[in-house]
């Protein structure tokens, strides 16, 4: 059973020994990260399933982790010295693809090969493992599909863990806008402040509907990472009531921070 979701970011800067001073800026954004980590460490789950748009993504289908465990560092940035190990869940994994195909979804259970694990899942991971490491990972990645399969993805994700008994947390990792500021890495767009008010009024009131009839014309000019993330992490809340809170907000460098969690009642 899913016994909680967070939507959560993924930036290298909030490290310090990336952000080398910068991460003093995100500080709201560590410590909501923090909380996330104390309270997964309180629910004890059997395994972490984790959405992201830095693991392989498909233009028609699904990535699902295999293998036994995966590892990665943020040599990318600069940093050696922070490395994540991690155990995977594969008769999950085996067991989502099934389920995915009886869906009439595509989906590989593949190996990360010499690229490892991404900064996507790497940041998350991070925080978790200050607190606990008694979990399997299942790393789910996105795809070009709509966003309604994002959410059937999740959907079936739920009903591997209660047909394999798994208490399990799903994450969802994704930026919002990256045109919030015009020394960002994109430049300023006013779609961007836009699509991240938005998604704060959702978290906020837990509209999760709202992720499915966003305006298209915003989207399209928002230059998000995170939206089919969030959209999967919803099919793992169907048909539940739940509780949403925003942990925090922040976008000092250009790109939208989020953390949230939502607690099925």
């Amino acid at each position: 059973m899913i016994l909680k979701t967070y939507a959560v970011p993924h930036p290298p800067i909030i490290l310090p020994e990336v952000g080398r001073g910068e991460e003093k800026d995100i500080a709201m954004t560590s410590a909501a990260f923090q909380r996330m980590a104390r309270e997964i460490a309180e629910l004890q789950p059997d395994t972490i399933i984790l959405s992201s748009p830095h693991a392989p993504l498909f233009a028609d289908g699904f990535f699902i982790l295999g293998g036994d465990r995966e590892t990665g560092d943020f040599s990318a940035f600069g940093v050696r010295s922070i490395r994540e190990e991690v155990s995977v869940d594969k008769e999950f994994a085996d067991a989502l693809r099934e389920a995915l195909l009886r869906r009439a979804l595509s989906a590989s259970v593949m190996s990360l090969g010499r690229r490892g694990l991404a900064h996507g899942s790497l940041i998350p991971l991070h925080f978790i493992h200050e607190q606990y490491r008694d979990f399997r990972l299942v790393l789910i990645g996105l795809s070009l599909l709509p966003g309604m399969t994002h959410r059937e993805t999740g959907r079936a994700a739920v009903q591997v863990s209660e047909k394999l008994r798994r208490r399990a947390v799903f994450i969802a990792s994704g930026d919002l806008s990256h045109v919030l500021k015009k020394d960002g890495p994109y430049g300023f767009k006013p779609e961007g402040p836009r699509f991240d008010a938005e998604i704060v009024r959702i978290f906020n009131e837990g509209d999760l509907e709202a992720l499915f009839t966003m305006d298209p014309a915003i989207l399209e000019e928002a230059a998000e990472c995170g939206l089919r993330s969030f959209q999967m992490m919803t099919g793992a809340l169907d048909g539940r009531s739940f509780e949403a809170e925003l942990y925090s907000y922040q976008g000092p460098f250009g790109v939208g921070y989020a953390v949230a969690s939502f607690t099925p009642n």
